[in-house]
């Protein structure tokens, strides 16, 4: 039974109104499932908790420019060397949204153990010297090793109700191939009791099933599939296309201030559908491209 659903039906269906705990894929500027979170944005649902991988960027930054965020658990979000997330730092010195404040080894940890069923999981040693565990006791605590009977930091595990994830390629059951680093991606996608995934082109199951080891998520654990060639950027998608340092800029230009930030979101988001906005950046991403790729085979097609 095939998956593959349009962009718009996969939010619709899957993304409710006031979603308790939303997890998004990808980190830094890479893989960032950019498609899903525009659509998220166009049907305006709102996001009780967002929680990132351990470094978040665009993917949060851009649902809480829209003003859809309540709660984030992230220990950072921002654009490495290019600069700050401003509507994510605005928004928290204002006090608009509440920040859980995480450590990276708890992120992925809390995901382990959210993804194995257990009831805690014990984290590496470091933790109690900071006033994280102090801020975020819902989070955060300790107990007594059983086996040395030292006091040790203990995390609770994270279960996404929804997780928006990005892989390079899939089959109609969702069996995803990621063609770079998985970061934390593999265990959002264990640990999440519903998957969407955004891919950059569908292929056969024979395809799939010639490299079973690339196979990073399983489809019995996905529950849509969205072809979106194209869909991260301006983020990268490890094995089709780099980042778009030139367009981050633009849009931590925009955002400096209210405004400025709400005129990107329309001028880039609500005003056009995906399609709209692909073939507006398109030029741009073949320019990234590492070859060939689906969203260039899509549009000579077109054309043709």
């Amino acid at each position: 039974m095939t998956k593959v659903i349009s962009l718009s039906e996969a939010v619709d269906r899957y993304v409710p109104n006031g979603v308790g705990l939303l997890t998004v894929g990808g980190m830094h500027l890479h893989n960032n499932p950019m498609a899903l979170i525009r659509e998220v944005i166009r049907q305006n649902r709102r996001i009780t908790r967002l929680l990132t991988s351990p470094c978040g960027a665009l993917n949060a930054e851009l649902l809480i420019a829209a003003g859809l965020v309540d709660e984030i658990a992230t220990s950072y979000v921002g654009f490495e060397h290019i600069g700050l997330a401003p509507s994510f730092r605005r928004s928290v010195e204002s006090g608009s949204i509440k920040v859980l404040e995480c450590d990276e080894a708890y992120i992925t940890h809390g995901l382990y153990a959210g993804a194995g069923g257990l009831p805690f999981v014990a984290l590496p040693k470091g933790i109690e010297f900071t006033d994280i565990p102090k801020v975020n006791s819902e989070n955060y605590s300790f107990t007594t090793d059983p086996f040395t009977g030292e006091t040790v930091p203990v995390g609770a595990p994270l279960k996404p109700d929804v997780a928006l994830l990005h892989a390079y390629q899939a089959d109609e059951h969702g069996n995803a191939v990621v063609a770079g680093a998985h970061f934390v991606d593999r265990y959002m996608a264990l640990a999440s009791k519903t998957v969407i995934l955004q891919v950059e082109e569908i292929v056969p199951t024979d395809e799939i099933s010639k490299h079973p080891q690339g196979t990073t998520i399983p489809g019995f654990l996905v529950h849509g599939v969205v072809e979106a060639p194209g869909g991260c950027y301006p983020t990268a998608s490890h094995g089709a296309y780099n980042f778009d340092d030139q367009a981050i800029a633009e849009y931590i230009g925009m955002a400096k201030d209210d405004a400025g930030t709400k005129q990107y979101v329309k001028q880039f988001v609500t005003d056009l559908n995906e399609a709209q906005y692909l073939h507006n950046a398109s030029e741009r991403i073949e320019k990234l491209r590492y070859g060939r790729g689906p969203l260039a085979v899509a549009l000579s097609e077109r054309k043709a």
